[in-house]
C-alpha cells in the first residue's frame, strides 16, 4: 500500500510557529528552521514504508525597490528556507518547489504616503493540488495524509475521494478546519506539547 503525506508547508511552519513563539522557544517565525516532522507523523502512523512531501516557494526575490527593511527580510527569509530545506533532506522528507514568496503592497497612508509592504506566498497550495489530482487519476497512491488547513484543497480532495483513496487529514487541535474534517476517512489532532517536543527534538534538546 502506498501512503504519502502532503505537506503544505508555509500553512504548516505558520501554525507551528505561532506555538513556539506563544511558548517563548522562538522569538521570529524565520527562528524556526527546523522542527522533526518524522515524530510529528510517526505519533499516527508508522513511519515505515512513508513518502513525506514538503511543498514550499521555489523562489525568494530579493528585490531592493522596496527599501531596505523589506531587502533584509527577503535575505533573512532566503536564508532560512535554506536551512530549513537543508534539515528536510537529512531527514529524508522530499522538498517540493511549487511557489514563489512575493512583495505586495498591503496599505498606503493617503496622509503620509507610507507604503506598507508585506511578503505573500502564491503558487504553493495550487501545486499541491495538481499533485493530488495526479497521483488520485494515475492510481500512484492508496492512502493520502494531508498536513494543511487550507480549504482551497477541497476540490482536489473530492476527486480523491471519487477515486476511493484513504484521506487522512492531520490538523491542529486548537484549529481544525470543518470542511477537511468532514470529507477525511479520519482526523488525527496535533497536540501542542507533541510540536513543542518535535521542536526541541530537532535541536538535540
Amino acid at each position: 500500500m502506498s501512503t504519502v503525506v502532503y505537506i503544505d508547508g508555509q500553512n504548516f511552519l505558520y501554525k507551528v510557529a505561532e506555538i513556539l513563539l506563544a511558548a517563548n522557544l522562538i522569538s521570529d517565525k524565520q527562528d524556526l528552521t527546523s522542527i522533526d516532522i518524522n515524530l510529528l507523523i510517526s505519533t499516527f502512523i508508522k513511519n515505515d514504508g512513508l513518502e513525506i512531501r514538503y511543498y514550499g516557494v521555489k523562489h525568494i526575490y530579493r528585490n531592493d525597490n522596496y527599501g531596505e527593511e523589506i531587502l533584509e527580510k527577503s535575505i533573512r527569509f532566503s536564508d532560512s528556507l535554506r536551512r530549513f530545506k537543508n534539515y528536510l533532506a537529512k531527514n529524508n522528507i522530499k522538498y517540493i518547489p511549487k511557489g514563489s514568496l512575493k512583495v505586495r503592497i498591503t496599505d498606503e497612508c493617503k496622509n503620509c504616503g507610507y507604503i506598507d509592504y508585506k511578503f505573500q506566498e502564491k503558487g504553493v497550495d495550487v501545486g499541491l493540488a495538481v499533485d493530488l489530482v495526479r497521483d488520485a487519476l494515475e492510481h500512484n497512491v492508496d492512502h493520502i495524509i494531508l498536513l494543511s488547513s487550507d480549504t482551497d484543497l477541497l476540490p482536489a480532495l473530492q476527486i480523491v475521494k471519487e477515486k476511493n483513496i484513504k484521506l487522512s487529514y492531520i490538523a491542529f487541535k486548537k484549529q481544525v478546519t470543518v470542511s477537511l474534517a468532514k470529507i477525511a476517512d479520519q482526523v488525527f489532532y496535533l497536540e501542542n506539547q507533541q510540536v513543542i517536543n518535535a521542536y526541541l527534538k530537532s535541536l538535540n534538546r
